[in-house]
């Protein structure tokens, strides 16, 4: 059975938090700017009718596979024919992707200039993300899950990090 884009956007939320969660807890991929590249590249295809999301799951997995040989094993069932499909929001999903897709770059700018403490507490908020999208956060409005997941980082370095997303989680942006 083929895959559809949504459940082709499930599985590249889900590699996300993978990557996410392994820079936060100091296993980074063998090349994590190359992934987070490779997930935006994919992320960026959502929607389209020239190359959908589900037409380039074999291009991702070869391209974690061969840029990340020793973490293509954390996120080699993601890839699997069989993998159930996720449940959720797929209009709340398409909305927060580009926020998704700025959250890597702005990880991947901190990993190129070896602020790898910065990373990682971006990683540890992005890593909440995919959940969020999925609905696991439910009990908290947009606004809350903005200023509890993301609000900390400008607090810990003086600079924003997805301050220019958080229009995506006013009530107005509902």
């Amino acid at each position: 059975m083929p895959v559809s884009d949504k459940n082709a956007l499930g599985r590249v939320l889900m590699i996300s938090k993978t990557v996410y969660s392994s820079v936060k807890n100091e296993i980074q991929p063998d090349n994590t700017v190359a992934a987070l590249d490779l997930l935006s590249a994919a992320l960026s295809h959502i929607g389209s009718a020239d190359a959908p999301l589900r037409s380039l799951l074999g291009e991702l997995k070869r391209g974690l596979r061969s840029s990340n040989r020793e973490f293509y094993p954390n996120v080699k069932k993601f890839f699997k024919p069989l993998y159930p499909p996720f449940e959720f929001d797929m209009e709340k999903a398409r909305k927060h992707v580009p926020a998704v897709i700025y959250g890597n770059d702005k990880i991947c700018e901190k990993l190129v200039r070896g602020e790898n403490d910065k990373a990682k507490s971006m990683c540890s908020a992005m890593a909440s993300y995919p959940g969020f999208i999925f609905g696991e956060f439910e009990e908290l409005s947009d606004e809350q899950f903005y200023d509890l997941v993301f609000g900390y980082y400008p607090k810990l370095y003086e600079e924003d990090f997805m301050e220019e997303m958080r229009g995506l989680f006013t009530e107005k942006a509902q």
